[in-house]
């Protein structure tokens, strides 16, 4: 394994494929490894805001791992991908309302995505179609218990 390091202008560099291969559409199970905040300089479609630039890793149906990148946009334009990406890497439910995404906790957060392919300019890229809901974990019924029902019960009668 090769060491990372900074260059200098001056060094010679060596060829390194790209480490982003186009993975066959269908449904992943995702890690995210990469975030950046960013800033959206604005479109026709979009104006200026705040960006959340996201790397996925996806193992492939052949095993290889594959990368993903996905741009989440800051604005109201694009709440409604902001909240299917809250559901599906668990930091909110359905039906919770508002919410808040704890963008410092990001990395090595999981989730299930569909992914498909487009093509843009003659060359194949990566979408991240729909973001899956995590299940949410079943709640834990919990009673009152007295500490007398406890100490009775720690002694091996029961009350």
């Amino acid at each position: 394994m090769t060491e990372e390091r900074a260059f200098s202008w001056d060094d010679e560099f060596t060829e390194v494929e790209d480490s982003f291969q186009i993975v066959p559409p269908g449904d992943y199970d995702f890690t995210i490894v990469d975030f950046e905040r960013a800033h959206f300089d604005g479109s026709d479609k979009m104006p200026p805001c705040p960006m959340a630039k996201l790397t996925y890793e996806v193992q492939t149906p052949d095993g290889t791992k594959g990368r993903i990148r996905q741009n989440l946009f800051l604005h109201s334009k694009s709440e409604w991908q902001l909240t299917n990406f809250a559901c599906a890497v668990g930091m909110m439910q359905r039906g919770d309302g508002h919410f808040r995404i704890a963008w410092n906790q990001l990395i090595g957060a999981t989730g299930r995505m569909q992914v498909s392919v487009r093509k843009y300019n003659g060359k194949d890229y990566n979408d991240v179609k729909r973001f899956y809901d995590k299940t949410a974990a079943p709640k834990l019924h919990s009673r009152r218990v007295s500490r007398r029902s406890v100490l009775l019960t720690h002694r091996g009668r029961s009350k």
